[in-house]
């Protein structure tokens, strides 16, 4: 089935209802429904897949793609750069989790494939750019991953609307709309794939986000997108610039996030005093979802910019 097919599916399904809804109820079930559509269109543009789902969170979207996945079988997190899901979920459904090493937080492609070879996991779950700030070899990723007959889920939470957020290179792509995510709508997430079957069995019994007035934040939130990535985008090499002499993680990259490793106590204090001086918010690693080494993580993308 195509996207426009699952539209028009939609579409008929809308007809189908308002026929048996009585009339005061039947302008805000159709404005619910078209914004629904035109939000799975902006997400089909935005990631390539066809079969989307919009959940009430990001990581529900987790947990069903990880429910495709049988009872007892190993499944491949990262090291460092995820996010705190990715070791709560595993146990939840029976799976077990083995974490991938990573190169402060890229994935090192090595142990992958050694751990592939030797451990046969059913899935590796990762987030591109790691930690917000590590861009991945999404493309090696999925070679490897395929070879080996491993499903690959890709949390795009911090590249939607950029191009690390690539549907080709993923069975599963999940996201958060959720509170200082790229997409700010503090509710929501999708679960995505260019599998209609696969989709189906993620999905089957989770719950729907169909409220009108969440859909309607969601939009909004969507189409702010490149305004909201071009000024974190701006202001993250303004960070990067005024901290050159210090030692920046991945500056290079695309991300969201500005991870400065310190070697002591006099450095990290020079870091803290920055960001208080500009009033930027900052949290300490090591940390799991930034980075296992002493630094400190300046969370550009918690800023809004209508209020700088």
């Amino acid at each position: 089935m195509s996207f426009t097919i699952l539209c028009t599916h939609y579409q008929s399904q809308i007809i189908k209802t308002l026929l048996n809804i009585p009339s005061p109820m039947i302008r805000d079930l159709l404005h619910q429904n078209i914004t629904k559509e035109i939000i799975l269109k902006e997400i089909h543009r935005l990631t390539s897949h066809p079969y989307i789902e919009i959940t009430l969170r990001g990581n529900a979207a987790i947990t069903a793609a990880l429910s495709v996945v049988p009872k007892g079988s190993t499944i491949l997190i990262p090291e460092e750069g995820g996010w705190i899901h990715y070791e709560k979920a595993p146990p939840q459904l029976g799976l077990k989790a083995v974490k991938v090493s990573c190169d402060d937080a890229r994935i090192n492609l090595d142990d992958l494939t050694t751990k592939l070879t030797e451990l046969k996991p059913s899935a590796f779950l990762y987030q591109n750019p790691g930690g917000y700030f590590a861009q991945q070899p999404m493309t090696e990723i999925y070679d490897i991953c395929k070879r080996n007959n491993c499903l690959v889920i890709m949390d795009v939470s911090g590249s939607i609307g950029t191009s690390l957020c690539d549907g080709s290179y993923a069975d599963f792509l999940v996201c958060s709309f959720g509170e200082e995510k790229l997409v700010e709508a503090k509710i929501g997430g999708f679960i995505s794939s260019p599998d209609e079957r696969l989709l189906h069995q993620a999905t089957v019994g989770i719950d729907h986000l169909d409220q009108d007035e969440l859909l309607n934040s969601i939009l909004k939130e969507i189409r702010n997108l490149p305004e909201r990535i071009r000024f974190l985008t701006q202001k993250r090499k303004k960070v990067i610039a005024d901290l050159k002499q210090f030692d920046v993680v991945h500056k290079e990259d695309m991300g969201f996030v500005v991870v400065i490793k310190f070697s002591d106590t006099d450095e990290k204090n020079k870091i803290i005093e920055y960001c208080k001086k500009e009033k930027l918010e900052y949290t300490e690693c090591p940390r799991y979802i930034r980075l296992n080494s002493p630094a400190i993580s300046i969370e550009v993308k918690r800023l809004e910019s209508e209020i700088l």
